[in-house]
């Protein structure tokens, strides 16, 4: 098997279900301690918007354009609504086109198997959308409506989340290529490939795309800088270097989508290091050893990391140094952080949000969400944290501290 799916989630898996009928190994997911709640987690809405992520592996993450949300679930039902009410604007199904397979049939799935299997989640820029799937297809939706633009056949599936400025579209694919194309027509400008290790993460880095840069890590630890319009490598900086004998030790992918905040990348990668990067240059401006397959999220002054082994830390943004560790949630396989209001909250995989102080880290509410999971990124515009469930519901929280 070329790929691990997220590393150790599998083994994860295999070892918390052989526990029902095996003494304890102390590898199992924490138990869930009892607090006592000090801020009040409310649902201001929740809606259903298609099917979900699907039995894969999947993160399709929503995205938020001023007072809209997209999603896609993995059927490639693409849904636009507006993000302070829930209110359903436009609902889209996309068709998949199987031209190059069986001729130039194009297929408007009705029937429950034929789907598009939609893997690299939704991006929006200027107007349009962005999904990609297992096939290797990128298409562009027109953002008013979902009306299809244009479509481009790749080479290999697209495994994260498509990203555009609005000139350029870059999207990564599983076997370990970066492909940019033109945003309004789909024509090729460049691409860019950096061959897997043996053993990768199951899925890929969504590239940071920006006016002057496309910001890309890969599986080999690697993070790199292109210049949008002709695919020049400005500079490439290794964040982690593989160590240990097999190749399960030396897998350092960089999962994580790179972070940039104040002209600094933040960069995490698994079985590496968490780190921090000057824009422009790649130069290191901090590093700690640490390892994370989940994004990461800031504050005005701290670095939030899901770590692999469930421990959530602060670090401070100009130093790396820890500021606060809670590591009531080992092995509950956490997904990435994410900060609103005062608070940062974290899934984990039974669907519980724990919502954390940002000041010192404790547990200030909790909240089962979805008892399917939740394995897409949250989202949030500073005050309303959105999670979109596995089994297919989008959900709007606040928190307000308890009098």
């Amino acid at each position: 098997m070329r790929h691990l799916k997220w590393g150790l989630l599998l083994c994860a898996i295999l070892m918390s279900g052989c526990s029902i009928f095996a003494k304890k190994t102390g590898q199992e997911p924490m138990e869930l301690e009892s607090f006592k709640a000090t801020a009040k987690l409310k649902e201001v809405w929740s809606r259903g918007v298609g099917n979900g992520q699907g039995v894969g592996l999947t993160q399709l993450t929503p995205v938020i354009d001023g007072e809209k949300i997209y999603t896609v679930d993995h059927e490639g039902i693409v849904t636009a609504l507006n993000n302070k009410s829930g209110k359903k604007l436009w609902s889209k199904k996309v068709t998949k086109n199987f031209t190059g397979l069986t001729g130039s049939v194009v297929y408007a799935f009705k029937e429950k198997d034929l789907n598009p299997g939609i893997t690299g989640g939704i991006g929006y820029a200027d107007g349009h959308l962005y999904i990609g799937n297992y096939a290797g297809e990128l298409i562009a939706l027109s953002a008013t409506d979902g009306k299809e633009m244009w479509r481009k056949q790749l080479k290999g599936e697209i495994s994260s989340v498509p990203q555009s400025n609005g000139q350029v579209v870059a999207v990564q694919t599983m076997n370990g290529k970066l492909f940019v194309v033109d945003a309004k027509t789909g024509e090729d400008k460049w691409f860019f490939e950096n061959p897997p290790p043996v053993l990768t993460l199951r899925g890929s880095a969504a590239p940071l795309v920006t006016d002057n840069a496309i910001y890309a890590g890969f599986a080999n630890g690697r993070l790199m800088a292109f210049n949008p319009a002709n695919g020049l490598i400005l500079w490439e900086q290794r964040m982690a270097s593989p160590k240990g004998r097999s190749e399960l030790d030396r897998m350092v992918d960089i999962h994580a989508s790179p972070l940039l905040k104040d002209g600094i990348l933040f960069v995490g990668t698994y079985q590496g290091r968490i780190a921090a990067a000057a824009r422009g240059t790649g130069a290191s401006v901090w590093g700690i050893d640490g390892s994370t397959s989940e994004n990461l999220s800031a504050s005005d002054d701290k670095l939030f990391v899901s770590q692999s082994d469930g421990k959530v830390t602060a670090l401070s943004l100009t130093s790396g140094e820890q500021i606060w560790q809670n590591d009531k949630l080992l092995r509950r396989r956490l997904g990435g952080p994410q900060v609103f209001g005062d608070y940062v909250a974290v899934v984990d995989y039974k669907g519980y949000m724990h919502v954390l102080n940002q000041s010192n880290g404790e547990f200030a509410a909790r909240d089962r969400v979805d008892r399917s999971g939740v394995r897409a990124p949250m989202l949030t515009d500073g005050k309303i944290l959105y999670v979109y469930g596995n089994g297919g519901d989008l959900m709007a929280f606040t928190a307000v501290a308890k009098k």
